[in-house]
């Protein structure tokens, strides 16, 4: 739990960081060159989403992209001309060696990385390492080739705008927008046994077809809840900046949310969210959520544990018998009422339950590692909490492994393969009826938002040749989506 101490050191840091940055900026510009902060494994000072980021004077910042929540870290950032993503797998000998095949990386990164550009797209892109290495394997780079045409093209569909999201989620922990995309987070991507279970609905959220935002638990004391939030996500592990701790037993924020769900908004709990041991209860919303978790204190009373609903619209896109990985088990959870709906509770404890509360819905989920299923499996959650049902068909894919993005404003919407694999698809069209698509891996389809006619990417781009410049801060292929970029 970061302290007040803590907090004022992160003040102080920053203070510090943040004018050197400033003289660092200004000597770059006075070179006539432009400032570009790199967004490594850390970000000490600098921190690009405090209040005050961009009166430093960069023009632009560039990160590492390990998969789609790394990219949104970048391409949200605000106050600089650009952002730039540089992706993998970097030119480096323990990639580009004889024998292995580095377009394997560079298309499993591009994919995880394209559904997030979908959404909130970075200005360039580029790769960094040592140029020599990759021109020994033509197969790399003919994927590159298409991968930078890919992207252009995303850019000059869209003109550089994320595609339109049908609900605003909102994450909700201590830190709020200050670390928007860093929950979770364990040098760029790489998994941790303790997170990886709630790092997946970041993951998920980074490509998904909601607008994401990133509130603290001041935010909801001092001001309570934004009207246009539908969906208030809590997540992670007892007594961690995430969850919160003792910042429960301040009446004012339970209040807030318990008011906020009544009235008919959406609180989505994950792992063990709000909680602290108070007033006899663990999780502080547990009659928000319908559950709550034994912490061997009330063993002598009895619980209620309803018949699992094997039916339902959060998981109608389950396949019969299949499981459900919800990523490491959290241990004792129980409905705390008969009234509670059960969709999964397997080992005497619960995964998965929906609660109504007032106008409003809870949902308690245990984890949700990122796979294309639990991706749609939280889609369903945030469309079912807010009710949302009805709409949730339109501009959606009935196979998990393909993403619908849609563009009203330039008349187009993206039906995207996720993965190597060739894929099928149907999308529900507004006023048109279902339209079918088979789609080759890794590729992408745009309709005409008018339907009357569909271009796909890899038959338009054919044949077209590589339009690359190359940049040597450390021999780096970059594309540029437009030759003028104005601060963000």
């Amino acid at each position: 739990m970061p302290t007040r101490h803590q907090r004022d050191w992160i003040d102080f840091l920053s203070g510090f960081v943040r004018t050197n940055v400033a003289r660092l900026a200004d000597m770059s510009h006075a070179a006539g060159k432009e400032a570009m902060m790199f967004l490594g494994d850390q970000w000490i000072g600098t921190e690009p989403y405090k209040d005050g980021f961009d009166e430093l004077g960069l023009d632009a910042v560039v990160g590492s992209v390990g998969d789609g929540t790394t990219l949104r870290m970048i391409s949200d950032i605000t106050g600089v001309k650009y952002t730039e993503g540089r992706f993998l797998p970097y030119f480096f000998p323990d990639t580009f060696y004889e024998g292995n095949d580095p377009s394997i990386e560079a298309w499993d990164n591009w994919r995880k990385a394209r559904r997030a550009i979908l959404r909130s797209p970075v200005d360039r892109m580029g790769y960094g390492g040592y140029l020599s290495l990759a021109a020994k394997f033509p197969k790399f780079v003919d994927a590159v080739e298409h991968i930078a045409d890919e992207f252009r093209d995303i850019h000059e569909r869209t003109d550089g705008r994320g595609a339109k999201g049908e609900l605003n989620v909102a994450i909700l922990n201590s830190w709020g927008k200050m670390r928007s995309w860093m929950a979770f987070t364990v040098a760029h991507a790489l998994p941790n046994k303790q997170t990886y279970s709630y790092y997946g609905i970041l993951e998920a959220l980074s490509g998904m077809r909601v607008n994401v935002r990133f509130i603290s638990f001041d935010d909801v004391i001092d001001r309570g809840v934004d009207t246009d939030i539908d969906v208030i996500i809590n997540a992670g592990h007892f007594n961690t900046s995430f969850t919160g701790g003792d910042v429960w037993k301040r009446p004012k924020l339970p209040a807030a949310l318990r008011a906020w769900v009544r009235a008919g908004g959406a609180f989505v709990g994950v792992g063990e969210p709000s909680s602290i041991d108070w007033q006899g209860r663990f999780f502080q919303l547990a009659d928000v959520l319908g559950i709550d978790e034994e912490r061997y204190q009330t063993l002598s009373v009895d619980k209620y544990f309803p018949a699992v609903t094997s039916r339902h619209f959060i998981t109608a896109d389950v396949p019969e018998g299949a499981t459900v990985d919800f990523g490491e088990p959290v241990l004792n959870t129980y409905p705390i009422d008969e009234d509670v709906t059960v969709l999964r509770a397997d080992g005497g404890q619960v995964q998965l339950a929906v609660n109504e509360y007032g106008e409003g819905r809870g949902v308690y989920v245990s984890g949700l590692p990122y796979s294309a299923s639990n991706a749609r499996l939280l889609e369903r959650v945030l469309f079912y909490a807010s009710h949302r049902e009805r709409g949730y068909a339109t501009f959606s894919s009935t196979n998990p492994e393909c993403e619908v993005a849609h563009y009203p404003s330039a008349g187009w919407y993206c039906v995207v393969n996720n993965t190597a694999a060739p894929q099928s698809t149907d999308v529900v069209l507004p006023d048109v009826g279902v339209e079918h698509f088979d789609i080759e891996a890794n590729g992408m389809v745009w309709p005409r938002g008018d339907m009357n006619r569909s271009i796909r990417w890899a038959s338009a781009y054919r044949g077209r040749s590589m339009r690359l410049p190359v940049w040597c801060a450390m021999s780096s292929i970059l594309t540029s989506s437009r030759s003028s970029l104005p601060r963000r």
